[in-house]
């Protein structure tokens, strides 16, 4: 019996310290980006333009990629995947520009050239500063502005759509919110600095929403993204051949998908370009 007792206390001390290397820890696991190293000097894309914003979390950098029209154009905000930066992304979205839509790449705290450290919070800033911006270039028309985000991205663009007036929300391979990964660890909710309470936000958006999801995608199951799409007041979800961030922007399955959205949300109000 005293044996027993024994093992039960150590196997309830090991816990505990397992659940405080992850509580001091997590911030690490769920930012790893911030170690990606990139050069001084942003990419060059045709027609970039380099944004730096500066906000209560420190200098943010962003890459506005205008699309060639000469009315004002809609714009779409990118939020990247949790392992990347703004610099991965910079030659991805011609199918967007060539639609008449400018693409707004924002970087988060500490990621890239960006000052600061990432957190829900800083990246809620970030995003919201980024938006603000953006709406106030005369060649924008601020009615239609739309959030695109990919896993951790697809959180920041929920957050800016809690605070900021979003026409539609694309969201690939995101997660309804942080706990089911510290239920994947056996920790208990409450431990979480950062939640990214996607599925509240996205029950009480009003726009247009469409999921995509890797069929095979391991790190995010595609019946949890399913969630997204099933909660929302509009949602379509679509299962593409692929697995976690392997998908491409200018592949004919998305745009066959995302055109009948951006339409009901008058965002194209024309057939685009290249359809």
């Amino acid at each position: 019996m005293n044996a027993l007792k024994i093992l039960t206390v150590c196997v309830l001390c090991l816990y505990i310290a397992f659940l405080a290397s992850l509580f001091l820890l997590q911030r690490a696991m769920i930012y790893p980006g911030t170690k990606t190293r990139v050069s001084k000097n942003p990419p060059s894309a045709p027609g970039s333009e380099v944004i730096h914003l500066q906000t209560p979390v420190g200098r943010i950098e962003a890459i506005f990629l205008p699309a060639s029209v000469p009315e004002k154009q809609p714009v779409m905000i990118f939020g990247h995947g949790n392992g990347e930066v703004i610099d991965f992304w910079t030659s991805s979205f011609e199918g967007f520009r060539v639609r008449g839509i400018g693409v707004l790449l924002v970087e988060y705290p500490g990621y890239g050239r960006s000052a600061g450290s990432p957190s829900e919070e800083a990246i809620r800033v970030a995003v919201d500063a980024a938006y603000d911006h953006i709406a106030a270039d005369a060649r924008v028309d601020r009615e239609r502005v739309f959030g695109f985000g990919q896993s951790l991205g697809g959180g920041a663009m929920c957050l800016l759509a809690r605070d900021r007036p979003l026409r539609a929300l694309i969201l690939q391979s995101t997660f309804p919110s942080l706990g089911i990964f510290a239920a994947q660890y056996f920790a208990p909710p409450f431990l979480l600095r950062d939640r990214f309470d996607n599925l509240s936000t996205i029950r009480a958006f009003r726009g247009p929403v469409l999921v995509i999801h890797g069929k095979q995608d391991r790190l995010i199951p595609w019946r949890v993204g399913k969630l997204l799409a099933e909660a929302a007041k509009d949602g379509t979800f679509r299962l593409y051949d692929c697995g976690h961030g392997c998908w491409d922007p200018e592949h004919l399955p998305f745009w066959q998908d995302a055109e009948p959205i951006l339409r009901r949300a008058g965002i194209l109000v024309q057939k685009g370009a290249g359809s």
